[in-house]
């Protein structure tokens, strides 16, 4: 059969579109098997960023200032103008209304503008004039009995507080707060009147703790909540002090009343928002509130033991608040403020309950308890709690710490045998002190290096006289006289340089700030004991003493660098 004839023009081109074809269908085939690199994860969209705070315009500093220059002016001027005769009670009356309306119906104008904070330092101005105003109207005129000035006042600053809900200003809460807390120091009289105070209070407290809601806002106006609170309560502390025993019950109810709006102020600011520092705001308002009820249960000529029965009331509320503000903050910062505030409260009343000298360890527990719950705050990532307690914590173990100084001395000084170690007021205080500024120093900062040399001389005080004491009570028969006896004395210098020694090879192993601070110790508890080894001890005992008190020095220094030489070969540099 014969071929058929081929078109050869057309063969060559035919051939390379099929070859162009196959390496299309195979690059289509290699990239549907190729794996799909997975889609790249996306970038986390960064939180917008709080807007920083802008710093006080020299514009307000200068309001301020001149408002304050304003207010003693008016003083002299009308002063001035009296002495003169220029003007008249109901001419200057009328003035000084006017001007005060009017200095703050312009700062009321600010604060609802664009000039928030050239208001609030306008706004001092105004309500100091108007309260100004009305003292002169009640006392110096006569127009009006004190009690109608008062209430004027309070109304003024009722408006005053209005004007903050509608302007979402805490800086106006707080002047208003101000006028309204200075009001009973301008208008008293004098005499017993402890119930209206804590009545007014309660009244003024009530109402601006409407403020917040009002303005739907508030949980960081710290400034207007400290005033509230440190103002009122102490208002309560002269009440508290100076209340007739026919009034106390009233007053130990108001007392109960306060305590709760202090809770308000603390823990409910605005509406959705989470309080800022609420737990410090209720362990200084739980304290002073504990501290207050003593003063009231005292003029009520009740047993001193059986106020231990309020005091367990007070640490059962705190434990019954635990669940619920869990729920209002949103999570457990609050557990250990509360927790270590009913620890505190319980442990207050052993010692109401047995005797008033256990006051001081009380003191230790709180500072411990608060040290401790801070450190858990801390472990929690609540930061702001964590800082707020640690600063409560080493104000209660400074107060702890110069009760031991001072009160402890009589203990310290050791009158003869039947002064037991260990088992007296005095040990525990320092024992509880020095440890939660142990604790405190595990933060480092200023706070840590105050905290560190607080614990260096607490601690180490407390240890050697412990030692002294112990010497003491063993020796036979007992030495007579006041002081300690010469072997306890030298006690003391062992104890002082076997803290030295032990601190100085602890610093041989650490890093930084840590090996600085414990040699610098050691170093100086070293010196301390030589010191008074060559001073004292040296002086006032005998041969077998002195050659104890010098072999048991230098046997600690010798230990010491040998076992330094030992573990820290390169302190040898």
């Amino acid at each position: 059969m014969a071929e058929l004839p081929q078109d050869q023009s057309a063969s060559p081109d035919l051939t390379e579109r099929v070859a162009r074809l196959e390496a299309q269908v195979a690059w289509l085939l290699q990239r549907q098997q190729a794996p799909v690199p997975p889609p790249a994860a996306p970038r986390p969209r960064k939180a917008p960023a709080a807007a920083p705070r802008k710093p006080l315009s020299p514009v307000v500093w200068i309001a301020g200032a001149a408002a304050s220059i304003f207010l003693v002016g008016a003083i002299f001027f009308f002063h001035w103008a009296i002495q003169q005769g220029w003007l008249g009670a109901e001419l200057r009356f009328a003035l000084g209304l006017l001007v005060g309306a009017a200095i703050a119906g312009v700062a009321g104008k600010l604060i609802l503008g664009e000039g928030r904070r050239l208001g609030v330092a306008l706004l001092l101005a105004g309500l100091g004039t108007l309260q100004f105003t009305f003292r002169a109207g009640a006392m110096a005129y006569h127009f009006y009995p004190a009690t109608l000035g008062l209430v004027a006042a309070a109304l003024v600053t009722l408006v005053a507080g209005g004007l903050a809900a509608r302007g979402r200003s805490g800086g106006a809460l707080t002047v208003a707060l101000v006028s309204g807390l200075a009001a009973p120091l301008v208008f008293s009289q004098g005499g017993h009147h402890e119930v209206a105070l804590a009545i007014y209070l309660a009244v003024l407290m009530a109402a601006a703790l409407a403020v917040p809601y009002l303005a739907k806002a508030g949980e960081t106006w710290h400034g207007a909540r400290w005033t509230a609170l440190i103002g009122t309560w102490l208002l309560l502390l002269s009440a508290c002090a100076e209340v007739l025993k026919a009034d106390a019950p009233a007053l130990a109810g108001l007392l109960a009343l306060h305590l709760a709006l202090a809770g308000g102020w603390a823990w409910l600011p605005g509406r959705e928002e989470k309080p800022g520092t609420p737990t410090v705001l209720w362990l200084v308002a739980s304290i002073l509130a504990t501290t207050y009820g003593g003063l009231v249960w005292k003029r009520l000529d009740l047993a001193p033991e059986a106020f231990a029965a309020p005091v367990l009331v007070l640490a059962a509320l705190n434990l019954a608040l635990v669940k619920p503000l869990r729920r209002r903050l949103g999570g457990r910062q609050a557990d250990w403020g509360l927790l270590a505030l009913a620890a505190g409260h319980l442990a207050l009343a052993v010692p109401v309950a047995l005797a008033w000298r256990w006051v001081g360890p009380l003191w230790g527990v709180f500072a411990l308890g608060l040290a401790w719950a801070s450190r858990k705050a801390e472990e929690g990532e609540f930061a702001q709690e964590a800082t707020a307690l640690r600063w409560l914590a080493a104000g209660m173990a400074l107060l702890t710490t110069f009760r031991w100084a001072f009160h402890g001395l009589d203990s310290l000084f050791f009158h003869g045998s039947g002064s037991v170690p260990f088992l007296h007021a005095a040990f525990f205080e320092g024992a509880l002190v020095s440890a939660a500024w142990f604790l405190l120093t595990r933060r480092g900062g200023p706070l840590g290096m105050v905290s560190f040399l607080a614990l260096e001389v607490t601690a180490n005080v407390t240890l050697a006289f412990e030692a002294a004491r112990l010497v003491q009570w063993l020796q036979t028969p007992a030495p007579a006289g006041w002081g300690p006896s010469r072997a306890a004395s030298i006690a003391m210098t062992l104890v002082w340089a076997l803290s030295g020694a032990w601190q100085w090879m602890r610093g041989l192993g650490q890093r930084d700030t840590a090996r600085r601070a414990l040699l610098a110790a050691g170093y100086a508890w070293m010196g301390i004991a030589s010191f008074k080894l060559i001073v004292s001890d040296l002086d006032r005992a005998d041969t077998p003493l002195r050659a104890l008190a010098f072999l048991g020095v230098g046997a600690i220094g010798m230990a010491a660098a040998i076992l330094a030489h030992r573990h820290h070969p390169e302190g040898n540099a």
